[in-house]
């Protein structure tokens, strides 16, 4: 077909074990763009979770970029973030960790307080979009 063009799509799993569960990808490549799942700092069959916002948004940032790198992207490319949290998200714990790893790329950033996750644990989860020039 004159015009068309092929789209390759590239999907990772990821290791919580909800993935599998509920029939989805931790990320997905569309071409040069990449769409992460939300992503908690915990994981799912881990003893010791713990109730430490720096601590949970550090590793679920830490995920995502795993997730990233396995589709040839890092944390720069990411253009918008999406934080899901419940209320006793500390805002500054929040905040001291962001800036370690978006100082200088400053994505879009929305914050959405929920009631809950799956774990009462979970204090937030990230979700991704990554764009490569």
């Amino acid at each position: 077909m004159r015009g068309s063009r092929i789209i390759l799509r590239r999907q990772v799993g990821g290791v919580s074990g909800y993935e599998s569960e509920f029939g989805y990808s931790r990320a997905v490549r569309v071409g040069n763009m990449v769409f992460i799942a939300a992503t908690s700092g915990l994981y799912r069959f881990e003893p010791d979770l713990v109730l430490d916002t720096y601590l949970q948004t550090k590793r679920a940032i830490q995920r995502i970029n795993e997730a990233l790198k396995a589709l040839e992207f890092g944390l720069d490319d990411i253009v918008r973030l999406r934080v899901f949290a419940k209320q006793g998200l500390c805002l500054d714990d929040f905040k001291k960790a962001y800036r370690e790893f978006f100082a200088d790329s400053k994505p879009a950033l929305t914050l959405v307080y929920v009631t809950g996750f799956p774990s009462d644990k979970t204090i937030l989860e990230i979700e991704a979009e990554a764009v490569k020039e």
